[in-house]
């Protein structure tokens, strides 16, 4: 009967691993962002800006924005500004998306 119960369980346990979604490169297991920027940041002084959405990880979207001079800060993305940016960047990324699909065809 231990057996069969070890058995079970065991198989259990595979089962729902293999149902989990792999964690691909650069997932995170729980929030990033513990302290929000609202201030807004020039233009010039951004190198890069990355966009987390909500998920299971964390309930916040996450914007991370990185500055010429090495920092990385969190941006507030319920800030007017930075709802615009995000905006803008999901705007380029589709014409870009379309390009090379265009390129394909």
């Amino acid at each position: 009967m231990r057996f069969f119960l070890l058995l079970a369980l065991i198989s259990s346990s595979l089962f729902h691993t293999r149902a989990l979604q792999p964690l691909g490169k650069g997932y995170n297991s729980h929030c990033m962002c513990l302290k929000l920027e609202s201030r807004v940041i020039p233009q010039q002084s951004l190198r890069s800006v990355e966009i987390f959405p909500r998920g299971s990880h964390c309930r916040n979207t996450e914007v991370i924005a990185g500055l010429k001079s090495g920092e990385r800060i969190c941006l507030n993305p319920h800030t007017k500004w930075v709802k615009s940016l995000i905006q803008y960047i999901e705007k380029k990324e589709s014409v870009v998306k379309k390009a090379k699909a265009a390129d394909a065809l």
